[in-house]
């Protein structure tokens, strides 16, 4: 069976640790590869109006986003600025892919935000949020995995209809 790809968002350095032991437990499933992505160190820009062209910092991240089966944002308990930015960038990217989301406790009402902005891309939000013990963590990307095994799939055989712009 292929492996899964992986990618793990963050919106910053406080968020490398939590992110790096993530990726460590889903690396040692064996059926995930996985990127770490940090938004910010990319300097995601805020989305401008339609009709400008992508600055280059946004094509940088697209094959990385799109090569990915699913996603794990990690919720920062503060400022969530580039990941609150991601779903409008990378939306086809993000479309039909299952996004799970990791946070402490304080990080709920950006967690809250975040799986609306990313569902009405529309992503495939994983259940609740969870924390960052093993047990949670281990639950999410099961699920993660459970998800994105049909839904790449399903792309593969069905593609997923493009945006409608007005």
């Amino acid at each position: 069976m292929d492996p899964l790809h992986l990618a793990i968002l963050i919106g910053g350095p406080p968020d490398r640790a939590p992110a790096e032991r993530v990726a460590e437990r889903a690396y040692r499933r064996g059926d995930l590869e996985v990127d770490l992505i940090d938004l910010t160190a990319a300097c995601l820009p805020e989305v401008p109006p339609c009709g400008l062209p992508t600055p280059s910092a946004v094509r940088d991240l697209v094959p990385w986003l799109a090569a990915a089966d699913g996603f794990v944002v990690v919720v920062p308990e503060r400022r969530s600025g580039p990941l609150v930015n991601a779903p409008g960038w990378y939306a086809d990217q993000l479309r039909a892919k299952p996004v799970a989301f990791l946070g402490h406790g304080g990080a709920r009402p950006a967690e809250r935000r975040l799986r609306a902005l990313f569902a009405a891309v529309p992503a495939v939000t994983v259940r609740e949020a969870a924390g960052f013990g093993r047990r949670d963590t281990d639950r999410v990307l099961d699920e993660l995995a459970w998800w994105a095994r049909p839904l790449r799939e399903a792309r593969a055989k069905n593609p997923y209809p493009p945006l409608q712009t007005p």
